[in-house]
């Protein structure tokens, strides 16, 4: 069997080299490859390695989106203070937070108080007022006790880091109204005292459903009045997303006014438009929301009074032609 299986083997080897089924290629040599294999092997030539191109990038699937970076609206600090007994809210408000996560956190001892949407504390006194989608992360805290006066940080893990820190003051009756030592006076406060009564209102000064014609100007002038201390800031909201003036709309003005029991935010917009229509919202930090309905009128056959009195100007003077003409028929 040995012998057979050899001279088949033989047999199939002669076939290929008659029929040219051999794959072996052939070494065409030139002066060029002699002179650079010549040189190889006289070491007067390193070898390199050679560089392999892909055609195309790994990741092609996966092409990279341009998204904003979080971002804080609102002062880097706030500082606030508050009565034994009351409820208080300590604002954080971010935008474009994407796949970021953020946590409030006590210093200086750094305790985590938060984690996303997670409340790690144990104590019923403190809740984490959070909406999906809502760019507010807000720590509410109360009935208070001397013992949580401290520094707070609103953290969002990017890299580098970005931080609010809000520092709370809790100090009895007598001393908010003899000491003014820490903090600007009582502020944020919910419910409990009854020494403190909670007369502060927003409102936007507008009806409730507001029309305007496109193309023209609204002008919203939010108020915030019988306040103890002044917002830190407002925040506008048109058709539900955050005020952003990076966007290109353009012919946006904002304007605050603080005084010593109310304060304001007016809002002008010009260039109005169809798609401008729906829910505005005024939300001073620490107070009530006030919202109204932006109803954009279309302006329609914008060319039709000039048409008619073009066709006006165009008959009057053949009609006063024809009565002059018949009055002078009637003479001769």
């Amino acid at each position: 069997m040995s012998g057979n299986h050899c001279q088949l083997m033989i047999s199939v080897m002669f076939l290929l080299k008659v029929t040219n089924l051999e794959s072996s290629p052939m070494l065409h040599y030139d002066k060029e490859r002699y002179e650079y294999e010549d040189k190889l092997i006289r070491g007067e030539m390193d070898v390199q390695k050679p560089s392999y191109k892909t055609e195309f990038d790994l990741n092609h699937r996966h092409p990279h989106i341009p998204t904003k970076p979080p971002s804080f609206i609102g002062p880097n600090f706030l500082n606030l203070t508050a009565a034994p007994g009351t409820t208080v809210v300590l604002p954080c408000r971010v935008l474009h937070m994407g796949s970021a996560s953020l946590s409030w956190l006590r210093r200086p001892q750094l305790t985590v108080l938060s984690s996303g949407n997670t409340l790690f504390s144990s104590s019923p006194r403190l809740r984490l007022l959070h909406d999906p989608g809502s760019p507010d992360w807000t720590l509410q805290i109360g009935p208070l006790v001397p013992e949580d006066e401290g520094t707070y940080e609103c953290q969002v893990n990017t890299e580098p880091k970005l931080s609010r820190v809000v520092q709370l003051n809790v100090m009895a009756g007598s001393q908010l109204s003899e000491g003014k030592s820490k903090g600007p006076g009582p502020a944020m406060a919910l419910q409990g005292d009854s020494s403190l009564p909670r007369l502060q209102k927003t409102e936007i000064l507008a009806p409730d459903t507001m029309r305007v014609f496109e193309g023209g100007t609204a002008t919203l002038e939010c108020v915030v009045t019988e306040h103890e201390v002044a917002p830190p800031y407002f925040t506008w909201y048109i058709l539900g997303a955050p005020l952003d003036f990076s966007h290109p709309r353009g012919g946006i003005l904002l304007q605050t006014e603080k005084k010593k029991r109310s304060s304001a935010s007016r809002l002008t917009l010009t260039r109005m438009v169809v798609s401008d229509s729906g829910p505005y919202t005024c939300s001073p930090a620490g107070a009530d929301n006030a919202t109204i309905h932006m109803e954009v009128k279309e302006v329609k056959n914008r060319n039709s009074s000039f048409s008619t009195v073009k066709s006006s100007t165009q008959t009057l003077p053949l009609k006063s032609f024809w009565k002059i003409a018949w009055t002078l028929v009637k003479i001769l």
